[in-house]
């Protein structure tokens, strides 16, 4: 019996020496500016311990069952070990590598979210260089599988017979007892969780202490019903407090427009944030179209993203639909059907619908929401020539879509019409035509989108569709990650442009009022004169009894919610504030938390 504890403690124990490797590598890899210290590797390294324990838990259960096998039959026993090294060398390898390549770009571990893009694995990966991702699998799966044959090389054919069985089987029923509680994290009443492992007010190090594997399993008994997660205040509550913060009101205070039934361009800038805009605070020089038309429309000053990823940001922008942490209702046929839209109520009134963007739509189930929400007419990727669809990672990139935009726009001959265009050149891996700012890639692929969306509007300036037309240009969420080191505790992260304009806004004009992406829907169909009532989650921020502005923001593992008091950011996995400023004494973080519930449990109820 003796050897097979030995190679048991083997399997399990190289498992954990493994992850802990690999946490101290996610670090180095990925801490980017932000200083840490040795002692700060160490740490990552110990308090991760507990959940690569129960992942090693979890994948020695299969030699375990097999060792007690061996004691009563004669098993190949060295033949299936490497199997299943092989069949779990290359799991943990697509893991790991997954975390390790895809962290820098969407700031979360890897997690059930990811099954979200999987249908579409060119798309899922697109932001990454091809020859980085072959090389990091090749090292991690000749390094993984490498130290399992390590193992199973010292394991022999077949084990020798127990003389024994019974003191064998009582020896591997307590070796399986101590496994689980590994798996299980103790014998307390509390069991592991994602927030088992963080320990620091620092998320960096909290996401590199975090094993992948577990992440990933943990969120995918979770992916459907978060309803128990998402549960803070008993319902009659949450809806009197909901009511209060999202208060349908149809009346305006100020018209933004000279007619009630304007031709109708939504140009959503992909992650477009106010920090490449000079004129609301951000970096000089980037966005000098962009600058220049904020003069002769209505800027809203204080508009802040609701998400933090496109399939969330388009929902949000075209829905007026707060988006979730971890689950995207576009994905969801079934639910996205039901949401209302700008484009059915558009549609409703008159209009005929388009929608253009240069990359896949059947990407996230997009295609199906549009023209399940009021869309008739749709342009992608495949309405371009091959050559054109290679000229950017995700497809047709700004410079030929801004173009076909202007197309379509001119083919237009009955009014009223109204067409959304999704931009795509402003994203990862930041490869454009140009090179105004060699100096920061980043930068200068807005800067890119921002010259294709000047050259469009003058253009259009020219043109006799100019005069009844009102250009609405919102992100569907901020950059991620840029610049360096900025993080979700910085108020700015998700301070994004609304800007109006074109020749049916009435006079140029600044909004401070302090609103989300989602509010923009409201707001622009009452400038309309159309009914808003559909629209539960978003604020008509003309409105006369728009009395508490605020902003609320979701990513993968938190909401934030921003108004005048203040900016909180609470964690949902480790259920803790890990910002706020000033001391929230305006139920801030109460809002945020009724603000989830509520919107998640009209989702599930949808």
């Amino acid at each position: 019996m003796k050897e097979r504890i030995i190679f048991l403690l083997k399997f399990y124990f190289v498992q954990v020496a493994l992850f802990a490797v690999y946490k101290v590598l996610f670090l180095l890899l990925n801490a980017g500016e932000e200083p840490y210290s040795v002692t700060d590797v160490f740490a990552v390294a110990i308090n991760g311990l507990p959940l690569d324990f129960a992942v090693a838990g979890y994948f020695s259960v299969i030699p375990l069952l097999v060792t007690i096998a061996t004691i009563f039959l004669q098993l190949p026993f060295k033949k299936i070990i490497q199997w299943y090294s092989a069949i779990i060398s290359m799991i943990i390898t697509l893991a790991l590598v997954a975390d390790m390549s895809l962290y820098p770009y969407w700031e979360f571990k890897l997690d059930a979210s990811f099954l979200i893009y999987i249908d579409s694995p060119a798309n899922a990966i697109a932001s990454i260089s091809i020859w980085h991702l072959l090389a990091t699998i090749i090292i991690f799966t000749v390094c993984t599988y490498g130290i399992y044959r390590f193992l199973t090389a010292t394991c022999r054919d077949r084990f020798s017979p127990c003389n024994k069985k019974s003191v064998a089987t009582i020896v591997s029923v307590l070796l399986g007892a101590i496994l689980f509680l590994g798996i299980r994290g103790g014998v307390t009443e509390s069991t592991n969780n994602i927030g088992t492992v963080f320990y620091s007010d620092r998320q960096i190090l909290n996401h590199s202490a975090l094993n992948p594997i577990f992440s990933f399993l943990y969120s995918v008994g979770k992916i459907e019903n978060y309803s128990s997660e998402y549960s803070f205040v008993d319902e009659k509550e949450c809806s009197s407090i909901v009511e209060n913060l999202y208060c349908i009101d149809n009346t305006v205070c100020d018209t933004l427009i000279k007619t009630t039934r304007p031709n109708i361009i939504i140009i959503i800038m992909e992650g477009m944030s106010a920090r490449f805009v000079e004129k609301l605070g951000g970096m000089k020089s980037i966005t000098p179209n962009i600058d220049r038309l904020i003069d002769e429309g209505v800027l809203f000053t204080n508009c802040y993203a609701n998400s933090y990823r496109t399939d969330r940001g388009v929902i949000c922008t075209l829905s007026g639909y707060p988006s979730f942490p971890k689950t995207s209702v576009m994905k969801s046929t079934i639910k996205s059907q039901k949401l209302p839209s700008v484009a059915l109520s558009l549609g409703r009134a008159g209009y005929t619908n388009t929608f253009l963007y240069g990359g896949d739509i059947n990407f996230t189930n997009m295609k199906g929401y549009l023209y399940s929400t009021g869309y008739h007419y749709t342009f992608a990727d495949k309405d371009f020539s091959s050559t054109e669809q290679e000229s950017h990672k995700w497809g047709v990139g700004d410079d030929i879509t801004f173009n076909k935009l202007y197309d379509v726009v001119m083919s237009q001959t009955k009014e009223p019409w109204h067409i959304t265009h999704l931009t795509l050149s402003s994203h990862e891996p930041w490869d454009v035509p140009y090179d105004r700012i060699s100096e920061d890639k980043i930068a200068n692929s807005f800067a890119f989108t921002d010259e294709q969306l000047g050259k469009f509007i003058d253009r259009l300036k020219k043109t006799d569709k100019w005069e009844n037309t009102l250009v609405v240009c919102i992100p569907d969420h901020s950059v991620v990650g840029y610049p360096t080191g900025i993080k979700q505790t910085d108020r700015e992260r998700n301070h994004i442009p609304l800007l109006m304009l074109g020749g049916a806004v009435k006079r140029p004009m600044r909004i401070e009022r302090l609103c989300n992406q989602t509010d923009m829907a409201a707001t622009l169909l009452a400038q309309l004169n159309l009914p808003i009532d559909e629209f539960t989650f978003s604020r008509n921020v003309l409105g006369q009894n728009y009395n508490y502005p605020f902003a609320y923001h979701s990513y993968n593992n938190g909401i934030s919610l921003i108004d005048s008091t203040g900016f909180t950011v609470y964690d949902l996995d480790s259920h803790t504030v890990i910002h706020e400023s000033p001391q929230d004494t305006n139920n801030r973080l109460n809002n945020a938390k009724v603000i989830l519930q509520a919107t998640y449990n009209n989702y599930m109820n949808k």
